[in-house]
C-alpha cells in the first residue's frame, strides 16, 4: 500500500475516519459474543459449527427439578416443579433423614430403624402453577405422589415360623421429610 495523506485534516476529522474504519472494543465484542439462550445438553454430543461464544454470564436451561417436602395426611404429598417439562419427567423419590439438622441416628431412632418408605406418583399436574405462571396448558409442572412404609407384623406363630414378616402397606408416613428429583427424560425431544 501507498502512503496516506493526512494535509489538510484536522485531528478531529481524522479521528471520525479512524472511528469509521476501526471498530471498537465493544463492536468487536458484540460480534463475536452471541445474545441467545445457550442450549441445552443433547443425547447425542456434537462439536457445533457456531461461530460466536457465550458471554460468561449465560446460563443453561435447567434440566431437572429438586423438591423437598414432607408427606401429609392420607400418606399423599403434592409437588410443584422449579421448572415445566414437555413431556413427563422421571421423577426419582429418597426419604431424608427426620430434620435436616441430623447427621447421624441416635441409638433409640426408631425411625433409622425403620423399613424404608416406598412411592407412586398418583397423578400429574399440568399447567400454569403459582411458582410456574408462564407454563403452557400441557406442560408438566406438578405430581401427587403416595407413600408407603412397610410394618413388622406382631410376633405370632406364623411369624414363629417363617422368620420376619411384614405388612408391605400399614405403617404411617404422615410427616415423613423426603426429596423428589424430576428429570426431563432423554428418550423423546423436548
Amino acid at each position: 500500500m501507498g502512503e496516506v495523506s493526512t494535509t489538510g485534516l484536522t485531528e478531529e476529522r481524522l479521528r471520525d475516519i479512524l472511528a469509521a474504519v476501526v471498530p471498537t472494543p465493544a463492536a468487536v465484542a458484540n460480534a463475536l459474543l452471541g445474545n441467545s439462550t445457550p442450549r441445552s445438553e443433547a443425547v447425542t454430543p456434537a462439536a457445533g459449527g457456531a461461530q460466536v461464544a457465550s458471554r460468561d454470564d449465560h446460563r443453561h436451561p435447567r434440566l431437572t427439578s429438586t423438591t423437598v417436602g414432607s408427606i401429609t395426611t392420607g400418606n399423599t404429598a403434592t409437588i410443584l416443579f422449579t421448572r415445566a417439562f414437555t413431556n413427563e419427567p422421571g421423577i426419582d423419590y429418597q426419604e431424608l433423614p427426620p430434620s435436616a439438622d441430623t447427621v447421624t441416628p441416635t441409638a433409640n431412632d426408631t425411625a433409622a430403624a425403620a423399613q424404608p418408605t416406598n412411592s407412586r406418583v398418583l397423578a400429574w399436574t399440568k399447567g400454569p402453577t403459582a411458582t410456574l405462571p408462564d407454563a403452557a396448558a400441557t406442560d408438566y409442572t406438578g405430581c401427587t405422589v403416595r407413600v408407603w412404609k412397610a410394618q413388622t407384623i406382631p410376633t405370632n406363630l406364623v411369624t414363629l415360623l417363617l422368620g420376619g414378616v411384614f405388612n408391605l402397606f400399614a405403617a404411617s408416613v404422615v410427616g415423613t421429610r423426603f426429596s423428589i428429583i424430576a428429570v426431563a427424560r432423554s428418550d423423546v425431544p423436548g
